[in-house]
């Protein structure tokens, strides 16, 4: 990786294009889970397709729709590094932004695990109900290994900044 130029611009490592990149990708490819596709679901793929009511939609849905959300974020959070070049952020906004993006991506780690292990609770007509696991498929791995590999490389620049991976400029 190196250590970052002192006279580089602010965000314009190759290493945030790439990470924007690997943040953006999950969104996009989920479109294919929607339709039930040979790699499964994905992540949100029990949002479309049934006719249930919501409230009696099972923790799959809910699950989803969270996933959704972040994939969202992670959407728009991949699109600001990209512009933060163009609008000349301040150098002193790397370390907070790229920090952000690391944490946006251990939630939808986290998440990952949790709902693929243990399950979490969810809304149902009798209150919060413990929903179950719901199981990985090749497209949920993929959707997740592609924001792993994103935050990885935030956090190689957040450890390469001067100041170093805890302190702003």
């Amino acid at each position: 990786m190196g250590d970052m130029n002192e006279h580089q611009p602010a965000f314009a490592h190759p290493q945030a294009r790439w990470a924007a990149a690997l943040l953006i990708l999950p969104f996009f490819l989920q479109m294919l889970g929607f339709g039930q596709s040979i790699l499964g679901g994905g992540l949100c793929g029990e949002l479309f397709g049934n006719e249930t009511p919501l409230g009696l939609q099972g923790a799959g849905f809910w699950y989803a729709l969270v996933f959704m959300m972040l994939l969202g974020f992670q959407l728009m959070y991949g699109g600001f590094l990209l512009l933060a070049r163009l609008i000349e952020m301040p150098a002193n906004m790397e370390g907070p932004t790229y920090r952000g993006g690391v944490w946006l991506v251990g939630i939808l780690l986290m998440l990952f695990l949790l709902t693929r292990t243990t399950g979490l609770p969810y809304p149902s007509p009798q209150g919060l109900a413990l929903g179950e696991p719901v199981p990985a498929d090749p497209l949920s791995l993929i959707l997740v290994g592609s924001s792993l590999a994103g935050g990885l490389l935030l956090w190689g620049l957040l450890k390469n900044l001067p100041n170093g991976p805890h302190k702003t400029r």
